[in-house]
């Protein structure tokens, strides 16, 4: 299988009601290893996501630990 695979979970989003494809540091991390040591730490990658959220390209769908893409309208319920 293909290190992309493993890079989301499901994790129940309680804004949506529902699960979403999510992702935390740690599997940016585990990905990133497999492509490239590119010295980027967990805390660092934890602090960019964050950021991220922030700006609105990302939703923080558990504080401070899961992030996914942010739901586009009229996509799956």
């Amino acid at each position: 299988m293909a290190a992309a695979e493993f890079v989301v979970d499901l994790v129940t989003d309680p804004s949506l009601g529902r699960e979403v494809e999510a992702f935390d540091a740690w599997r940016i991390r585990w990905f990133l290893d497999e492509a490239a040591d590119d010295g980027h730490s967990n805390e660092d990658i934890d602090a960019a996501c964050t950021h991220l959220a922030g700006e609105g390209h990302l939703h923080e769908v558990v504080e401070g630990r899961w992030f996914a893409l942010p739901d586009v309208p009229g996509g799956p319920a």
